[in-house]
């Protein structure tokens, strides 16, 4: 059997005024659907949830009363290691809504509480599969193989769920795309950086930022090339009206020039400016952070679009060219290549593997043993 660690967010967490436990409703942990995952060898494979496999009695039932950790321990948690491990448990209340896996959940270690309320607020669910390579497609997707028999072991509080911050409220792995919304109580966020600090907003505010991100750099550059311009026409402008023999008709050219330009450039800095830029620029720096250890610096970010960065990167790790690929495959791949560190066993048995793999950004992947 494979053990992964699928993610999400505490949401809507309250406190027990007279126990002081901490207790969560209604968090989905897991979702139907057809999602890649990271190999040992750097490779992609598209994975199923098939509803017939995760909405069954025995998946949903298997997240009834499962302990909570805080970060995944180095083994599956059990009788023997509930004391060490073990810092609140789910509920009885398991149960499908649409196409996820829901459950509610208390809390009851005073430290891990302290966390949560300071800022820790991710979800790593870990959980045991059979991963069977049958070949077929759900609802367009194609998939090269289905998780089958899953079965919840434990609920983890980390730090970061996903790389680069973009875990959200399915329950999905790390190296998966996660391009689904959220309805009704749950709001679907991402976490970027402003200022040096880790802001959580809402996926949809997040998409437009990240829109900018393309443009942001010849933004930028029109910016600071108009600003050249105007220094320039300025100086020409005082050099004219300060030569005796300069005319009239040439300083008041410089000058309407200067004008249209300072016009010009206070139309695009309102137009470009505010929040949403600094958000972009603050976005774009930390995704530049992520592409450096794989490009170099000696490589030129000048004019290249956040996509046009990751393929870079993924073209230098791997030598494959993606550029005919969608952008979900293209952001689960930079993912993939991001956390190649982390390490995973996997196991052989017929015409099914088994693995031990973690999906969370605080667990190691992808480090396979032949059975």
């Amino acid at each position: 059997m494979l053990t992964r660690y699928d993610t999400a967010t505490v949401n809507k967490f309250s406190v027990d005024s007279q126990t002081g436990f901490l207790h969560v409703s209604n968090v989905p942990i897991a979702r139907v659907g057809v999602f890649p995952y990271q190999k040992s060898n750097g490779d992609i494979t598209m994975e199923a949830k098939l509803p017939d496999d995760l909405l069954t009695d025995s998946a949903v039932e298997s997240a009834n009363s499962k302990p909570i950790t805080d970060d995944h321990p180095s083994e599956s948690v059990n009788i023997n290691n509930t004391s060490r491990y073990m810092k609140g448990i789910t509920a009885n209340n398991a149960h499908v809504d649409g196409d996820k896996l829901k459950v509610d959940m208390t809390i009851t270690d005073s430290a891990l509480i302290n966390e949560i309320q300071k800022g820790k607020q991710e979800l790593s669910i870990g959980f045991q599969t059979d991963v069977v390579p049958v070949k077929g497609t759900y609802k367009g997707m194609k998939y090269d193989s289905a998780q089958k028999n899953i079965q919840i072991n434990h609920v983890a509080v980390v730090k970061r769920g996903r790389a680069g911050h973009s875990v959200r409220l399915t329950g999905d792995s790390a190296e998966m795309v996660i391009d689904s919304e959220e309805k009704g109580d749950s709001m679907e966020t991402t976490t970027i950086r402003l200022d040096g600090a880790d802001v959580t907003v809402a996926k949809s505010d997040a998409d437009r930022i990240l829109k900018l991100d393309a443009d942001n750099s010849a933004n930028s550059k029109k910016i600071a090339d108009l600003n050249a311009q105007i220094k320039a026409l300025t100086a020409e402008r005082d050099k004219l009206k300060g030569g005796a023999d300069a005319s009239k008709k040439s300083a008041d050219e410089a000058q309407a020039k200067a004008d249209s330009l300072e016009k010009e450039l206070a139309e695009t800095k309102k137009k470009f400016a505010g929040d949403a830029l600094d958000k972009a620029i603050a976005d774009r720096m930390d995704l530049i952070d992520e592409v450096k250890p794989f490009v170099g610096d000696s490589f030129d970010f000048k004019g290249k679009s956040a996509k046009d960065m990751k393929l870079e990167a993924i073209q230098k790790a791997d030598s494959v060219d993606l550029s005919d690929k969608s952008d979900d495959y293209i952001d689960a791949y930079f993912d993939s290549i991001k956390n190649r560190s982390q390490a995973s066993a996997v196991g052989y048995t017929g015409n099914e593997y088994k693995e031990t793999k973690g999906d969370s950004a605080d667990q190691p992947v992808d480090r396979y043993h032949l059975a």
